[in-house]
């Protein structure tokens, strides 16, 4: 199991009390193809409740500059991830709201939704959000 795929799932909100955590999705594009190799993790500064996460840590930017500088303009933003407190997660009005006001670039984006069983995957580019085909799982395997 991949590194950032370990990070993803330590923020599972197993119990009733865990928070939302969330942050944001670095890695490569390669031709039509994005490949996560990174993830920035919350933090100082980020607001977080039951079912909200607000990505306010400076911290955020400073990982995703970081990671450009030192892999020469290779390593870029690809998008977002939180997660949610239930199995099998969907994105809320205000999630979806947030994508299409917040992510206004050219480049197509990956938004992941970490639930305790499964991961729902989307894509956005323009204003449109498809879901991922590939089903994505939370499983240890």
């Amino acid at each position: 199991m991949s590194e950032v795929v370990q990070r993803l799932n330590s923020y599972r909100q197993m119990h009733y009390a865990s928070t939302e955590a969330g942050g944001t999705l670095i890695g490569e594009r390669r031709g039509q193809h994005i490949v996560i190799t990174n993830i920035s993790e919350p933090g100082s500064g980020d607001i977080r409740s039951r079912n909200q996460v607000d990505r306010k840590g400076v911290h955020h930017q400073q990982k995703i500059d970081e990671l450009f500088q030192q892999s020469d303009g290779f390593l870029v933003y690809l998008g977002e991830w939180h997660t949610h407190p239930e199995d099998f997660p969907q994105p809320s009005y205000t999630d979806i709201k947030s994508w299409l006001t917040g992510l206004k670039v050219t480049e197509p984006m990956v938004m992941l939704i970490v639930g305790r069983k499964r991961v729902w995957g989307g894509k956005k580019y323009c204003n449109d959000i498809k879901i991922l085909k590939e089903k994505i799982s939370n499983s240890q395997d």
